[in-house]
């Protein structure tokens, strides 16, 4: 693991111009990065980021992009990845194994376009990298990132102070974005913190500005009395030693008493939840969950079957852990709610099953779980799924594949997953495994199977056409109920005599042959399959 300091001097450094890489450079410490190209005019740190071969119009401004495998791209390639970060204003690039004769293509690139370039040492791997960068940033990164898991225990932090204060709380980042924010029945709130929830950030003013001000100048609680309609606050910095990391903002129904001071069960819940806040902010910058969108490219080319070198260091699979792909069919939704789904998904996910990925293919939301077996996921899904019911008003269907450890792809556990999705949709299952529904399973290989030939029943025929729905059934029904007519009446709400009349008028019409055990096993696994598509 590698040490680091972070000095009161960078966290005092102008918000716009990002962190400096010579900062960088000095506070990873001693033989971590090597300057291998220093550009005439260095563009500051906003970011780190994964260099995506698949993505076209891949955000550079600012960043400082991780090439993990710069020996397989072409000269070419790599001339015009650089004029890309050129013209982007790119932070530069990092890259491994670029001082010897295998990097010279990049050092030669690097140079003809002015771009940035630093070796990284073996001793730090990409993700470590990537984490220790992002938290050096602090409050110089274009924004804070926040995954699943943390926003989710941010929520619970806010409720916490909502319950002590009795009005509505709002956790910032250092840029004012709103990462969480109380939902307590009855809380008191005000037209600002309405507006800012909507918005997810907090609303620019000159009254905000002054606050703002006066809350990062203090070490402890700033309280605030109401002023232009809004109502009277308390607010504590974030901080990771010096630097600044955001903020919490309580509304305070009783806080227009400024000379009363802040009872001890307030004042002790308000710093208490900062603290944590801080704790959560500060492990949130990226150290888990990565560029999200190279890792959503990443899952869906291992789901695909095409995966790149790379991949399963972007997602942390690692070989030692046994992996479950979930599918979860929402029959055809729009193209919002399915990316409402994806987003609860991935919430829920990555609270109970770390390191899970969500994204969404060919129309369902597909996610890689961590785990040695289904049953904990079952679980946890059935609590999800009456939350996925609500967001969009469709009941969705979760099919799983067998916990296994990974290989090259996942492509064969995704195509098992969406047909046992399917085939819990059928029946009306809210969550399967592929033991659940073998025999649909089984049913839909044999659907596939036939499809690639001519083969069918001349009765099969006969009954598949326009106007046999009703002779179709009843057959079906006859063949599944082992030929009991009360059975089948009861099922298709006749009476028994009318089922066997059907049957009689059937096997005369279409010269059916009911003795013919293999004959009759065919003509319902056809009409089955029918039934199916």
């Amino acid at each position: 693991m590698v040490a680091l300091s972070i000095s009161r001097t960078s966290a005092l450094l102008p918000i716009s111009n990002g962190l400096p890489v010579q900062s960088l450079i000095e506070q990873m410490g001693r033989g971590v990065l090597t300057v291998l190209h220093a550009p005439q005019r260095p563009a500051a740190l906003l970011g780190v980021t994964y260099y995506d071969t698949d993505i076209d119009d891949q955000q550079f401004t600012g960043q400082l992009v991780m090439l993990t495998a710069h020996t397989e791209l072409s000269p070419e390639r790599l001339d015009v990845l650089c004029e890309q970060l050129r013209r982007a204003q790119a932070s530069g690039i990092v890259a491994r194994s670029a001082q010897g004769p295998e990097g010279a293509r990049l050092i030669a690139a690097c140079a003809q376009h002015d771009v940035q370039l630093l070796g990284l040492t073996s001793a730090v791997g990409w993700r470590e990298f990537d984490a220790l960068v992002s938290r050096l940033l602090g409050e110089h990164g274009a924004g804070l990132q926040l995954g699943t898991n943390s926003g989710d225990r941010l929520f619970s932090l806010a409720n916490s102070v909502a319950q002590a204060f009795g009005g509505s709380v709002a956790i910032e980042d250092h840029r004012r974005n709103i990462l969480a924010y109380s939902a307590l029945p009855g809380q008191a709130i005000d037209s600002l913190r309405a507006n800012g929830i909507l918005t997810r950030r907090t609303p620019d003013g000159p009254l905000n500005e002054i606050r703002y001000r006066q809350v990062f100048a203090t070490d402890g609680i700033s309280r605030f009395p109401t002023e232009n309609q809004f109502a009277p606050r308390a607010a504590l910095p974030l901080r990771a030693g010096n630097i600044p990391l955001g903020s919490i903002w309580v509304i305070d129904p009783h806080g227009d008493e400024l000379g009363t001071p802040l009872s001890a069960e307030k004042r002790e819940v308000l710093e208490s939840a900062a603290e944590i806040a801080a704790g959560y902010i500060v492990d949130a910058w990226r150290f888990d969950h990565g560029d999200e969108r190279s890792k959503e490219t990443a899952l869906r080319r291992l789901l695909a079957g095409t995966p790149h070198e790379n991949d399963t260091t972007v997602l942390g699979v690692r070989p030692d852990k046994n992996y479950v792909v979930l599918a979860i069919d929402s029959g055809a939704v729009l193209e919002g709610d399915l990316s409402e789904i994806r987003t609860a998904a991935s919430r829920h996910l990555s609270v109970y099953f770390p390191g899970s990925i969500c994204t969404v293919l060919e129309g369902k939301v597909v996610a890689l779980v961590p785990s040695s077996a289904t049953d904990p996921i079952t679980r946890s899904l059935e609590r999800l799924l009456p939350e996925l019911f609500r967001l969009t008003g469709s009941a969705c269907y979760c099919g799983l594949s067998v916990p296994r450890r990974p290989s090259t792809s996942f492509s064969e556990d995704y195509e098992r997953s969406v047909r046992v999705a399917e085939c819990a949709s059928s029946l009306r299952l809210p969550v399967a495994t592929p033991d659940d529904v073998q025999p649909q399973l089984i049913l839909r290989e044999c659907a596939d199977a036939l499809r690639a030939t001519d083969l069918e029943l001349p009765e099969a025929t006969l009954l598949l056409a326009e106007g046999e729905a009703e002779t179709r059934a009843t057959l079906l029904a006859w063949l599944e109920e082992r030929g009991s007519a009360p059975r089948v009446a009861e099922r298709l709400n006749v009476h028994e005599q009318t089922v066997r009349y059907r049957i009689r008028q059937a096997t005369n019409r279409l010269g059916i042959d009911l003795d013919d055990p293999d004959r009759m096993l065919t003509l319902w696994l056809q009409l089955k399959l029918a039934e199916m598509r």
